[in-house]
């Protein structure tokens, strides 16, 4: 019975002071008044100079909290009772204040390390989710200050702050941001919090009504498949709706979103009343594949392109003044920057026109697109004067791409669907591509039955093989190829096991291929930028496919416009970065500067982007004064809207 009533008072106790550090001074407090009320009384009980019960309990309680009354105490009986209450108050006073108070404060800086704290913010840049794509984008953002700036500017926002909610917030995290951010880190900008995009209360703890903008980016390798990302971004797009469903007057934010698979585009659309772009990241990153094999070296221009403060990326401006005025007389309006089109507004979407003809009327609100190194390049001169070219026409043959390439695709991920169907959009074209890769053939032809492959100029065969043995790929005989692709795993755990697979695969590839043989172009998907610099001395073209795509989403997020840009820019048909030989502007051998350049393409039909030197250097937007001696070896970079059909030609 004794045993079980001292059970039962521990259990109580116990319950008590695991109600927080409030409850544990409570019973601090409770026991330093029990020994005061207790010591009081014995003294007066064996030793009585105090008229009153409180007095005696005020002696015994100063002497409990502050061991220098001890020596004013005068008797044996008065100071064993006054040391006992000393070392008493030691323990309980001093020594449970001070580690509950401690472990309190402990508490407390553990709940802010893991970002638990709601924050107050307005017009902050927001990242739902930490995912491979994470700090590349939150690189973007910290370099891009001239369009971080204007957008702020457009909200009346003073300064950029970025909140990224995260399931996991320590110590490691914030040393993996900065880290990857370098000299750019400053921790004044950036805020974790921890929670799950998935859960309302969560998202309220970013204050996510009042953000400026939301970028809820996809990710490879963290949630698994490509299809858990893209229900991952469906259900936190649901999560926002069923939040604010009964606050329709009220805006959201901004959101720009990656989805994987294209065919669940139109239900994200559903999901989200507010303004939204959507990046299906593996069509778009597939554009470029496709693209950099039929026109060789655009990888390093897409780089550039795509990466703020690495030479010229595009911009969009608003010049209202220039109203009614047509496309070709605004050629000279912008020395320092290259004009490559119209946006225009249709309703609630944009509608791209890039190497528009010369006789288009820009009308008000339409956007005008550049390629230039920076935001005040896009500026026209004060004094300006707007007059009709003067270009004469000129007569070129028009661009003319392979009409029949052989491809050897090395890997499978889930990208493959999307770039054989790319392959397959090009009408005109005819691809042969062979694909070897572990993964069986059976899921390999579902995949492309599932991405709506058109097998119209395009022939598929598979083979089921490793391409890091030597043996499986020499069996294939890579010199007879035009292409080589070698796609990164997406079933390896992590980023750096996938980029650790691709290179042994282009190292027993490069050995393969030799040097005795004419070689064909290579092209290598990585998935950590960190790998990188290992291709420097190779030939090989690299895109490092999640920072592509995390460029894209912070870009847009500041400029939504620049989506449909990219759309138009990359994909089949429209405008086509093109390379041309400079026998084809019968500037071969002569001495020729950019400005004339840029008014040789005018006449032409075409628009001069740059050059690429024989020795692979890419040059975009040089200055107007700029001045080459070009051979064979070198091409000129032009942005192309009449591609020859190839079936007349096997050029």
């Amino acid at each position: 019975m004794f045993e079980r009533l001292r059970n039962r008072i521990k259990f109580h106790v116990e319950r008590l002071l695991l109600r927080g550090a409030h409850f544990r001074l409570l019973v601090i407090a409770s026991l330093v008044g029990l020994v005061a009320v207790v010591g009081g009384l014995l003294v007066q009980v064996t030793d009585a100079p105090f008229d009153e019960h409180g007095t005696a309990i005020w002696w015994a309680f100063l002497r409990l909290t502050d061991p220098g009354y001890l020596g004013d105490d005068e008797g044996v009986v008065r100071r064993i009772i006054s040391t006992g209450v000393t070392v008493l108050g030691y323990v309980l006073f001093m020594g449970s204040l001070v580690a509950i108070m401690t472990q309190w404060l402990n508490q407390t800086i553990r709940d802010l390390e893991r970002g638990l704290t709601p924050i107050a913010q307005s017009n902050h840049i927001l990242i739902l989710g930490w995912t491979n794509r994470t700090p590349a984008i939150v690189e973007e953002l910290m370099r891009s200050e001239g369009r971080v700036r204007r957008f702020l500017r457009r909200r009346g926002a003073r300064g950029l702050h970025i909140v990224i909610l995260s399931e996991d917030v320590s110590l490691e995290r914030t040393l993996e941001l900065r880290s990857a951010l370098g000299e750019l880190w400053n921790p004044k900008k950036i805020t974790f919090r921890s929670g799950t995009p998935l859960r309302v209360e969560h998202l309220e703890r970013v204050d996510f009504q009042n953000a400026g903008a939301i970028i809820l980016p996809g990710g490879d390798f963290v949630y698994g498949t490509a299809d858990e990302s893209d229900t991952r971004i469906v259900k936190t797009l649901l999560s926002v709706a069923t939040h604010d469903a009964g606050n329709n007057a009220r805006p959201l934010p901004q959101l720009v979103t990656e989805i994987f698979d294209p065919h669940k585009v139109p239900m994200v659309k559903k999901a989200y009343r507010g303004v939204m772009e959507i990046l299906a990241s593996d069509v778009f990153v597939a554009r470029c594949m496709a693209q950099n094999v039929r026109h060789p070296g655009l990888s390093r221009i897409f780089r550039e392109i795509l990466s703020h403060g690495d030479g010229s990326e595009i911009y969009v401006r608003t010049p209202e003044q220039f109203t009614g005025f047509r496309f070709g007389d605004l050629g000279s309006a912008y020395p320092r920057a290259v004009l490559l089109g119209v946006v225009r507004l249709e309703g609630d979407t944009f509608c791209p026109m890039l190497n528009p003809s010369e006789d288009l009327i820009l009308e008000s609100g339409d956007r005008l697109v550049f390629l230039a190194r920076d935001y005040e390049d896009c500026e026209p001169p004060r004094n300006f004067q707007t007059k009709h070219s003067s270009y004469q026409p000129q007569t070129v043959s028009k661009a003319l791409v392979k009409a029949k390439r052989k491809v050897l695709l090395l890997g499978w991920n889930h990208k493959a669907g999307d770039l054989l169907a790319e392959f397959g959009r090009y009408l005109h074209e005819v691809f042969e591509i062979h694909v070897l890769s572990l993964t069986p053939i059976a899921e390999r032809e579902s995949d492309v039955i599932k991405k709506g492959v058109k097998q119209i100029g395009i022939a598929i065969t598979h083979h089921e093989g490793d391409y890091t043995s030597l043996a499986d790929l020499e069996a294939l005989n890579p010199h007879n190829y035009d292409n080589v692709i070698i796609l990164g795993s997406d079933r390896l755990e992590t980023p750096e096991e996938s980029d650790a697979r691709t290179i042994v695969g282009h190292m027993v590839l490069t050995h393969v291929l030799g040097t005795g043989h004419q070689s064909p172009n290579l092209l290598v998907e990585l998935m950590d930028a960190d790998n990188l610099p290992l291709f420097d001395s190779h030939s090989a073209e690299v895109m490092v496919t999640p920072i592509m795509a995390s460029h894209v989403l912070a870009q847009v997020a500041l400029r939504r416009e620049l989506n449909i840009v990219y759309e138009e820019l990359f994909g089949p048909g429209g405008a086509e970065i093109f390379f041309r030989p400079p026998s084809d502007y019968g500037v071969e051998g002569q001495k020729v500067d950019f400005g004339n350049l840029k008014e040789m393409a005018a006449g032409r039909g075409e628009i001069a982007l740059g050059v690429r030197l024989k020795h692979g250097w890419v040059e975009l937007n040089p200055l107007p004064d700029k001045q080459w001696v070009l051979d064979e070896r070198d091409e000129l970079i032009v942005l192309v809207r009449d591609v020859i059909d190839p079936a007349s030609s096997d050029a």
